[in-house]
């Protein structure tokens, strides 16, 4: 039987190579953690944390479902890097009394009576998409912001012999041959010209949709101005 072309030899190991190391991820995962006897101080929490004074209103269960849903502790090593953080949060999701917003995927699977105590609001993001989030409209004295110190309680096992396998199967990814067909399999993610023409082909699609509706709509109305170009 004629051997195989090298490329595809190549090929087929860098897929098993691959393969290996999915297993590896996921016997890393499944090997637990171990708790420590002593916990390590470990840099600081900002946090929102709910006060006593939510067991005097009515709306008490539909608070702790959105309680629930919300980013509500921002780690640091530093009370600074811990304000930093919380301030770059507050700019970008546009906190509300405090109180951060949620998204859409995280409104609609809040029950009724809890959706009632959002309020939608719409931003543009960075890239000039517009975005859809939530305000959380509940009252200032049943929550408050405050620090508190973060510790480090349980550490990962380790099984020496999985980190040797991983190591020596990297080291196969770089070999001649092998780094090559590994980088020609990425080439999309890495070339900036595709992503280009995907944008291109993105507007033409838009414009083709606006243009579809005009159809309908004789040469002499569009001349003479006869619709609207706007939307309600």
């Amino acid at each position: 039987m004629k051997p195989g072309h090298i490329k595809e030899q190549r090929a087929k190991e860098l897929r098993r190579i691959r393969k290996r190391q999915r297993e590896i991820w996921k016997e890393r995962r499944e090997l637990g953690y171990i708790k420590l006897e002593k916990p390590i101080r470990h840099g600081w929490f900002k946090e929102l944390v709910l006060t006593p004074r939510l067991d005097r209103y009515k709306h008490k269960n539909e608070i702790l479902e959105i309680y629930g849903k919300l980013t509500k502790k921002f780690w640091g090593r530093t009370k600074g890097e811990t304000d930093k953080k919380w301030s770059q949060t507050t700019s970008k999701y546009f906190f509300y009394k405090e109180i951060p917003t949620i998204s859409m995927w995280q409104y609609v699977r809040l029950s009724e009576d809890a959706q009632l105590l959002c309020v939608p609001f719409r931003y543009y993001t960075e890239k000039k998409r517009l975005r859809i989030r939530f305000y959380i409209n509940i009252p200032k004295g049943v929550y408050k912001i405050k620090y508190t110190r973060a510790y480090i309680t349980h550490t990962k096992r380790i099984d020496p012999a999985l980190e040797s396998e991983m190591a020596l199967l990297y080291q196969q990814e770089l070999k001649s041959g092998y780094y090559e067909l590994d980088k020609k399999g990425y080439k999309y993610y890495n070339d900036w010209k595709y992503w280009e023409a995907l944008d291109e082909k993105s507007r033409t699609l838009k414009a083709k949709t606006a243009l579809r509706g005009l159809k309908d709509y004789s040469i002499q109305e569009l001349v003479n101005e006869e619709i609207s170009w706007e939307r309600n």
